[in-house]
């Protein structure tokens, strides 16, 4: 149920995004207002709140911001920040977040909370040891850590993997605590932003302090937080891949070359990340990793198979692009796709030329794709990309109107603006090309 209600929200915020303008100032404002939860998110916090996850990872400010042991401080759903008094008002200064969970757990000496003497083993994609706190950290756990903050935002693991209930449900759930946070898993929702859940530490830490959550009035001046008040624009390469197997083509990687390139990635640091987790980056202040790269593949072809578990065993994820109406890939297979944690998108019913289409038949193509994408997998599809990269404003303007919540050009490089939803750019990569030129694309394109 808790998934569902995110769902919800995460569905509401898009669609919003999607019907209201963005709000155009001169200059952002360094001061917000929190209806919901009635605080204020002033400087030097709402600087490092935006740039560290926002709402998703650290959650409704529950306090004004105040001083305490010396220090100022502000108490969120998940977190607490720290700086100076002096910096008050200041975004230039350092911000960073009190280890909620480490103070939060102090005393606990239970088996999973004891530290594992070992001598580290070489880290892989699955798996890494931390000798900093003795405790390993895995699979689905990992790649959250990794694309939503890593070590800044969340510290070392401080407990392995275990079962304990969840105090909000009461239910059963496996978990991890880390420094400054508490992990639970949730596979019902793999693949999506919530496979992975934050508790509310930042409120358990605020009740056992006894610090005033009550709601204030709001200052004079000071707007609603919405993310459209403050601009945002990034670089983020997004990987367009067609077929998988020989002879090398265009349109065509073998497969040890398609691996290559992805332990390259690897190699060099680089985190795969959603589209979902792309455009709530853009839209919402979501997080966005440092080296993120986003993985495409379209058609469907079942050679594609092949390459996510490829993929699947690096613990990365991509977005299959698919058309339902003619893609070799069905129901069955795209439930296997998702069990591997990968995104399903549409990429229309029939990879007709859309610019050529009347009204109609482009809303038809979008909408019927959509539709029977979410019929085969029972969860929305909420991404499109335009077969053969044909698009123009008619087009992008209908399939806006579809029920998608972004959509995804053929070219066009690597930056990604607010402007650009419904026609973001993506990078493709010819199946001859060499690692060398790979690299480039992705790091200089």
């Amino acid at each position: 149920m808790r998934y569902l209600r995110f769902l919800w929200i995460w569905s509401l915020v898009l669609g919003l995004l999607a019907t209201v303008q963005p709000v155009r100032a001169a200059r952002p404002p360094s001061v917000v207002y929190f209806p919901t939860t009635g605080h204020h998110l002033d400087e030097p916090f709402l600087s490092f709140w935006r740039a560290h996850g926002g709402l998703r990872i650290l959650g409704y400010p529950l306090s004004e911001a105040h001083e305490r042991n010396g220090l100022l401080v502000q108490y969120f759903e998940r977190a607490r920040l720290e700086a100076l008094p002096e910096c008050a008002g200041n975004p230039a200064c350092p911000v960073q977040l009190t280890r909620i969970a480490a103070l939060l757990t102090t005393g606990r000496n239970d088996p999973p909370f004891k530290p594992l003497a070992l001598d580290a083993p070489p880290p892989t994609p699955l798996r890494r040891f931390f000798p900093e706190t003795g405790h390993f950290l895995a699979n689905g756990f990992l790649r959250f850590w990794l694309r939503n903050g890593g070590l800044p935002v969340f510290g070392y693991p401080i407990s392995e993997e275990f079962t304990e209930v969840d105090p909000e449900t009461g239910q059963p759930v496996t978990v991890q605590y880390f420094e400054r946070a508490r992990f639970s898993w949730h596979p019902e929702a793999l693949g999506t932003l919530w496979e992975v859940q934050l508790a509310r530490l930042g409120a358990e830490l605020a009740a056992r302090d006894g610090v005033e959550t009550a709601p204030v009035p709001r200052q004079p001046g000071v707007p609603d937080y919405d993310p459209a008040l403050f601009p945002r624009a990034f670089r983020l390469p997004v990987l367009m891949y067609h077929d998988i197997g020989e002879p090398a083509d265009r349109y065509r990687i073998p497969l040890w070359r398609l691996e290559q390139q992805l332990d390259w990635l690897l190699a060099n640091g680089y985190v795969t990340i959603s589209l979902e987790q792309a455009f709530e980056a853009l839209l919402a202040d979501g997080p966005l990793p440092e080296r993120a790269v986003v993985i495409t593949f379209d058609d469907g072809p079942r050679s594609q198979l092949a390459a996510a578990r490829a993929l699947a065993a690096r613990n990365m994820t991509a977005t299959f692009f698919v058309l339902p109406g003619r893609s070799a890939l069905g129901a069955a297979e795209l439930r296997e796709l998702r069990s591997m944690g990968h995104e399903i998108g549409s990429h229309s019913m029939t990879h007709r030329a859309m610019t050529r289409l009347d009204d109609g038949a482009v809303r038809w193509e979008a909408e019927t794709s959509r539709r029977t994408l979410e019929s085969w997998l029972g969860e929305p599809v909420r991404f499109f990309a335009y077969p053969g990269g044909d698009w123009n404003p008619r087009v992008a303007s209908i399939v806006s109107t579809t029920g998608y919540f972004g959509a995804m050009a053929a070219w066009g490089g690597t930056r990604w603006t607010r402007e650009k939803r419904w026609v973001e750019p993506r990078v493709e990569i010819d199946g001859r090309i060499s690692l060398d030129r790979f690299a480039w694309y992705v790091e200089r394109f």
